[in-house]
């Protein structure tokens, strides 16, 4: 198959995109470590992924006792990428490592995108168009939420899309299909994939089998695989679809305006020209489960959840922009390429201005440092309860429960106005205490070490 995207002039060297893949790895491992080391990381996520990684790392089934002691975590959701970090777990047991692996996944992701730029686009414009995917709120977001599975998926995205543009279904695919193990939906992203070589006579057959492949390998890890290892014997994220919402709280309607909010605001980095490039029936799959739930944190545009549609979105701006290229021919056009190049600048960076992500890891040097002396007081392989922020510091080393599990364990170490602490904690002895902070040994624990 023969490439999807005329070249500007000869193709793009390397290493301008591997110099601004190279800045973002900096920048997002700087942002990323400077937040947890302000405490404003979380047990949940990071401390129930680095159990899991830690899990791995030890040559166990990954278990949380942060999520659910008596739950293996492939029965929630089936994620088994993540032993690809065990290694390096081992060498650097802490949960930087995730934060730090995180980073470099979603910084690699700026190279395939930022080259495939360059080459449609030209140096500086595809330079320009590589950083406003850098600087996407849906990355942003990724980073600010600890640590996911879905930064696996984000530079497999980039780099199988931009080689299906470059004329190569067969790399594209071979490429795309890792993503069944990195999450149980995006088997579908893989069939979606798939459809567009189905409607290309050349790579029909190709597309059919990826089609069929990626449907049956999202079946087979929901019905089959999570059921399998699930406490509960089904996949329970089943429920939050539809009329059924999981929690009051968090309920929401099937018509609910937030939802064309998040649509529109996909677009919008892109002035909505991506929607001239087929490749937006990449975005399907996740969008469908997301805005067909009554689940309302599943569309608020502040997670996770959207670092994997940056790289379908920017890749159609790519495409877009060069099935309009054409259009856009001789002296006058190169002033729309670039009028519209900075409109494109201008809009990214008011987005990240504006961005949660955008205000910065936060400093709370008091705080952070008296956690950490107090941290340094218990003893590794022991069983403590605290708090969401507190979580993720001591999962490398003991079993973390949060308190409002309501937990009786070795260590309880938690703010003293904490109402958790106060109503079920006071029994112990006050090891420490400092500001805020207080540190209780229990010499009775009921629970378990989880070795």
């Amino acid at each position: 198959m023969r490439s999807l995207v005329p070249i500007a002039g000869r193709p793009a060297t390397p290493w301008p995109a591997a110099a601004l893949a190279t800045g973002f790895a900096v920048l997002y491992t700087w942002f990323a470590l400077l937040r947890h080391w302000s405490y404003r990381s979380g047990g949940f996520d990071l401390g129930i992924f680095d159990q899991a990684v830690r899990s791995y790392s030890e040559g166990r089934l990954p278990v949380s006792t942060v999520r659910d002691p008596d739950l293996i975590l492939l029965g929630d959701h089936f994620h088994p990428i993540l032993a690809v970090l065990a290694p390096f777990y081992r060498l650097f047991p802490q949960a930087e490592t995730l934060l730090v692996a995180q980073a470099l996944l979603l910084a690699v992701s700026v190279f395939p995108v930022a080259r495939l730029a360059c080459t449609v686009l030209g140096t500086t414009s595809g330079l320009v168009l590589g950083a406003c995917y850098g600087l996407s709120w849906g990355l942003l977001n990724a980073i600010t939420f600890d640590f996911h599975e879905i930064a696996f998926a984000v530079p497999l995205i980039a780099f199988a899309l931009t080689e299906y543009l470059s004329g190569r279904p067969g790399l594209a695919v071979a490429i795309a299909s890792v993503l069944v193990l990195v999450k149980e939906d995006l088997g579908l992203t893989l069939a979606a994939l798939g459809l567009l070589l189905v409607l290309r006579r050349e790579t029909r057959r190709l597309g059919l089998l990826t089609v069929a492949g990626g449907t049956i390998a999202s079946l087979l890890a929901v019905f089959v695989v999570i059921p399998a290892f699930s406490a509960y014997g089904n996949y329970r994220y089943l429920g939050r679809g539809g009329l059924k919402p999981p929690d009051p709280v968090f309920a929401g309607q099937v018509f609910d305006p937030g939802k064309l909010h998040l649509v529109l605001l996909l677009l919008l980095p892109t002035l909505f020209l991506a929607l001239r490039s087929p490749l937006l029936v990449l975005l399907l799959p996740t969008l469908a489960w997301r805005l067909g739930s009554t689940y309302n944190l599943y569309w608020i545009p502040s997670f996770h959840y959207d670092a994997v549609l940056m790289p379908v979105l920017f890749c159609a701006l790519v495409h877009s922009l060069a099935l309009l290229r054409p259009r856009m021919a001789g002296r006058g056009g190169l002033w729309i390429r670039r009028a519209v190049i900075g409109a494109l600048a201008t809009t990214c960076l008011a987005l990240f201005a504006q961005s949660s992500a955008a205000d910065g890891p936060g400093h709370r040097r008091e705080f952070t440092a008296t956690a950490d002396r107090l941290a340094a007081l218990i003893p590794d392989n022991t069983t403590v309860s605290t708090t969401d922020s507190i979580a993720p510091h001591l999962t490398s080393r003991t079993d973390v429960y949060l308190l409002k599990a309501h937990r009786n364990t070795e260590w309880t170490f938690a703010p003293a106005s904490d109402p958790d602490y106060r109503a079920w904690h006071r029994n112990g002895e006050v090891i420490a205490q400092e500001g805020e902070l207080v540190l209780v040994h229990h010499r009775a624990p009921d629970v378990p070490t989880h070795r």
